[in-house]
């Protein structure tokens, strides 16, 4: 090999690893929606991608089964960038991604975002079984219904998600029950469920009216039992303290001073004329 292609190739080997380890250096950006990932239809959508200062351009992607779409794209110097949606639709919801190139390096991807569109179907009740106000330790049940036969249902906390749970269908509408086997402090809060099919997960139903949970002190134990079976052993001992009563008491009739015994009436017989 000449000298002068040994040395072409060490330079490429060079930049392809120093390429690699700037590429590793840039620190991964991060996405987030302003007012959260569940947009009601007509809304507006601010989307915030927060990458590295000196970053030259920034990219806000859609993902589209194994490809990604580009969406907007922002030059800036700043650590953070703002993009919108002006008027959310269905076309909109799904799976987003950020990233940003500095000097002629790419960052990652950033975490994925899903964007959910809300107020596509009327809302579902939400109740709790048995009650919303709920003691310490015990269970409730928060049941979602909805007049359509929906098969899915998602349930939120203070506007986070809690939990997603299949919706059984009913004669008329569907219920998803969303069980807490035993309530802590934790669990207080202001809940809302929403319907939706798993054939559109990203078109979910208006939100329920909001259910206050409310957590009292830990629930009074039922003494009944124990009472009562602490009573009817008392009472037995006090029948055994009668009965051993009643034999010292005929004992005691037998002594001297008592009716005579059979052997007292041997006795006095043998002693006879």
């Amino acid at each position: 090999m000449s000298p002068a292609l040994s040395a072409l190739l060490c330079l490429g080997l060079c930049l392809g690893h120093r390429t690699r380890a700037q590429e590793d250096e840039l620190p991964r950006p991060s996405l987030r929606a302003e007012n959260g990932s569940l947009v009601p239809l007509g809304r507006r959508v601010t989307f915030r991608c927060r990458g590295s200062p000196g970053a030259a351009v920034y990219l806000l992607e859609k993902q589209l089964g194994s490809e990604f779409q580009r969406i907007d794209s922002e030059l800036s110097q700043e650590d953070e960038v703002e993009f919108s949606i002006p008027s959310m639709t269905l076309n909109d919801a799904g799976t987003y991604f950020c990233r940003y190139r500095k000097a002629f390096f790419l960052s990652e991807l950033s975490d994925p975002l899903e964007l959910v569109a809300t107020d596509r179907y009327d809302p579902p009740s939400l109740s709790a079984w048995p009650s919303s106000a709920v003691a310490e330790g015990q269970a409730v049940t928060l049941r979602c219904q909805s007049e359509k036969r929906y098969d899915r249902s998602a349930l939120y906390k203070d506007g986070e998600q809690v939990t997603k749970a299949p919706a059984q269908p009913l004669a008329q509408g569907s219920q998803a029950d969303f069980s807490i086997p035993a309530v802590n402090s934790t669990h207080r809060g202001t809940y809302r469920c929403y319907s939706f099919w798993s054939l559109s997960p990203r078109e979910w139903s208006f939100p329920s009216e909001p259910l206050e949970l409310r957590v009292t002190g830990p629930a009074a134990q039922d003494y009944t039992l124990g009472n009562i079976i602490r009573l009817g052993l008392t009472g037995l001992v006090l029948v055994l303290l009668g009965v051993l009563l009643a034999e010292a008491w005929n004992s005691c009739r037998g002594r001297p001073g008592g009716a005579p015994t059979s052997s007292d009436r041997r006795e006095g017989g043998a002693g006879g004329p």
